[in-house]
Formats: structure tokens, C-alpha cells, sequence
């Protein structure tokens, strides 16, 4: 069995089981990015899988949010060192369902996954320091 995460919105995450033929237990959990992981193990225990019987991670890599995509990215790629097992990411600029986007796939996993953006990221730009000597305006 496969974990599937995608996060391409904020307010969101969605997950389901990938068992080589299909898409299956596809749950969309209303929640902000801190609460992937809350959310992630209730829908694990609701699927009686633990993490020890997955065979690899499928993650949507994006585009989307830029938090949502490294988030969840970050969490598949965690639990796949952690577990010694590949992890494969998927873009999704059509925001396809899952069932949809997988159909006839065949996957080779990779070591890590990193996200994909529709536009450059603005978490390199300075900014602008803020003390008691800053004047604004």
C-alpha cells in the first residue's frame, strides 16, 4: 500500500491509499498545514495502516500554496526516511482527483520529493528590519 498526500490548497489536505490497481479511502480533512499531522493519524488509524506497512508515499508536489505544497512534501518525505521506503511526487496543474491523476500510473520511487510552484516562491526576499531605530512610514 501507498500513502497519498495533496495539499494544493491552504485550507486542506486530502488522502488516500494507492494499492497498486487503485485509488481508495479518499478523505478530504478540512484543516491549515498545522494540522496535517493530526489529521494524518486519525485517517491512518481510521485505515488500521500503520506506517510500518506502507510499501511508499505518493505526494502532489503542487502547484498550489507555496505552505500547503512544502508541508506536505515535507511530511512525505519524512515518513519516507523514516520508513526506508521510496517516496514519488506528482505535479498537478490540473487538479485532477486523486482516482484521476493516478489512473495507469506506474511509479519508481526516489529518495526525496521537492515541491512545485506555479510562480517564483518569495521566501528568499529580505525584509525590512524592525526595531526601535526603524521608521515607518
Amino acid at each position: 500500500m501507498h500513502l497519498i498526500l495533496s495539499a494544493q490548497d491552504i485550507r486542506s489536505i486530502t488522502f488516500g491509499v494507492f494499492d497498486g490497481e487503485g485509488v481508495h479511502s479518499v478523505t478530504e480533512v478540512a484543516s491549515s498545514p498545522e494540522g496535517y499531522f493530526p489529521a494524518l493519524d486519525v485517517f491512518l488509524s481510521e485505515q488500521s495502516l500503520p506506517l510500518k506497512n506502507l510499501e511508499g508515499v505518493i505526494v502532489v508536489t503542487g502547484p498550489g500554496s507555496f505552505t500547503a505544497s512544502r508541508v506536505s512534501t515535507t511530511i512525505a518525505n519524512s515518513i519516507a526516511f523514516t520508513q526506508s521506503i521510496p517516496v514519488v511526487g506528482l505535479e498537478n496543474p490540473e487538479r485532477l482527483d486523486l482516482p484521476t491523476l493516478l489512473q495507469g500510473k506506474l511509479f519508481e520511487g526516489v529518495d526525496y520529493v521537492i515541491p512545485s510552484y506555479d510562480r517564483p516562491p518569495l521566501i528568499t526576499k529580505s525584509k525590512p528590519k524592525m526595531g526601535i531605530n526603524s521608521v515607518t512610514e
